[in-house]
């Protein structure tokens, strides 16, 4: 008797900390999902600086070429 409930009380350590290792898991790839967004968001905004410095960089190149004097 004394033996099965040692098997139980193992079983069911075993089974709480299994629950505990699925829900720290869980909670994990959440928050790498949440990670992953804020990457992709900030790639995004990233791009979008780089496109317009690329048309400023254009339209500063434009201006300087129309002011300079002509030959």
């Amino acid at each position: 008797m004394g033996q099965d409930r040692r098997y139980d009380e193992a079983n069911r350590a075993a089974r709480e900390h299994l629950e505990r290792t699925r829900e720290r898991l869980d909670r994990g790839r959440r928050q790498l999902r949440r990670l992953h967004e804020s990457i992709d968001e900030t790639r995004r905004h990233i791009d979008s600086m780089w496109d317009w410095i690329a048309e400023t960089e254009q339209a500063l190149a434009e201006d300087r070429k129309r002011r300079s004097p002509q030959e």
